[in-house]
């Protein structure tokens, strides 16, 4: 498949440059993430890498865990490895692990150093299955592609909100947040990539994508990458569009 992605840049750091506007890529995302020199290689890095996570957190295996993190966030969630599994462990195992069935939406390299995964299913909350997105960026340490959580650049859902029922969606939103040097943001709606407006302060930025003419009545997944300097975060959300 042809690698599709358009960047809506952000300077947190001064004033916010505007993106282009909205409208829905004609063709899928696909994955460029680079390949070890090695005669066996992975089609697909990132989907190894958050299947190899879920994995881990659905066994409660914390050193497995512990493993796919990068360094940064092996820091964060840590220090240490024993503080790791009394904490960050036992959480991940909670959310993620409960996950079931999941496809991967998102696979994509962003920058020489990040890339973006995201996983589409349904986890069991309180007994309950409830369908939900998970998305993370991911760090190239070497020649692997590392989990990265728990950083500075904050991303979150405007609208629609996570789980909503609306009547028409002509236009949807995310914000990225985050201190220090410059970024880029992509946003993905059903796998594809948009062109949003960006909107903003030194600190926070809004994306916002415009639909001409609104999306199709059913339930659409958004997932949304931000990276400011040397930092980068994902999230993901779904919503139902009731009609036209």
């Amino acid at each position: 498949m042809k690698r599709v992605k358009r960047l809506a840049p952000l300077a947190l750091s001064a004033l916010l440059l505007a993106g282009c506007g909205g409208g829905k890529s004609a063709e899928p995302t696909t994955n460029e993430f680079p390949q070890p020199a090695t005669t066996t290689m992975s089609a697909d890095p990132g989907k190894d890498a958050i299947q190899a996570f879920v994995a881990a957190a659905h066994a409660g295996r914390a050193d497995a865990m512990w493993d796919l993190l990068s360094t940064a966030s092996k820091r964060r969630l840590g220090p240490t490895i024993a503080r790791f599994r009394t904490r960050g462990a036992k959480r991940l195992a909670k959310n993620l692990g409960s996950f079931g069935r999941y496809n991967v939406i998102v696979s994509e390299r962003i920058t020489p150093e990040f890339g973006v995964v995201a996983v589409d299913g349904s986890r069991v909350v309180e007994g309950r299955r409830l369908r939900e997105v998970y998305a993370a960026a991911l760090r190239l340490e070497g020649e692997k592609w590392k989990v990265e959580l728990g950083g500075p650049v904050h991303v979150r859902a405007v609208g629609p909100d996570p789980g909503a029922h609306e009547g028409v969606v002509a236009q949807l939103a995310a914000a990225v947040s985050g201190k220090g040097g410059t970024g880029s943001a992509v946003v993905y709606v059903d796998g594809l990539t948009e062109n949003p407006k960006v909107y903003g302060t030194a600190s926070n930025s809004t994306l916002v994508v415009n639909f001409e003419p609104a999306l199709d009545p059913g339930r659409h997944t958004v997932v949304v990458f931000g990276n400011v300097g040397r930092d980068a975060s994902a999230t993901g959300w779904w919503f139902t569009a009731r009609r036209r």
